[in-house]
């Protein structure tokens, strides 16, 4: 029951509820069954302070879903400009592609983020 709060709390922003659990021990590379984290569910909805909490508390930057999507693609995809910089920051793969081939810079530019674009070539990206 723990894990699935967990998750919720980080896709919906509940920034006091991760506190919680992870001050209650919870695995913070915790995984639904799509193996979805609470890192990529916070980075794919702009959830700065929880995405920033997790990795200080041992998220696994690159962790991948079932679908290989990673925290970064999803940060990518949706524009979230200063997580993606945090995530190359705690050493993201930045030419992570998902099982159809997309990488997270395809999403960038495919979404009109030209600022996360630029980020994503200054890291190497291809």
């Amino acid at each position: 029951m723990n894990e699935e709060t967990f998750l919720e709390a980080a896709e919906s922003g509940d920034l006091e509820s991760i506190k919680g659990l992870i001050n209650d021990g919870i695995d913070v590379n915790t995984k639904d069954n799509h193996e979805r984290t609470a890192l990529l569910k916070a980075a794919k909805h702009g959830h700065k302070e929880i995405v920033e909490l997790l990795l200080k508390h041992g998220a696994e930057a690159d962790q991948r879903d079932n679908r290989g999507t990673s925290a970064l693609y999803w940060a990518s995809t949706n524009g979230h400009y200063d997580i993606v910089q945090m995530l190359i920051e705690h050493h993201s793969d930045v030419d992570v592609h998902d099982d159809r081939g997309w990488s997270a810079k395809d999403q960038a530019i495919t979404h009109h983020h030209s600022n996360v674009v630029e980020l994503l070539n200054s890291a190497g990206a291809h």
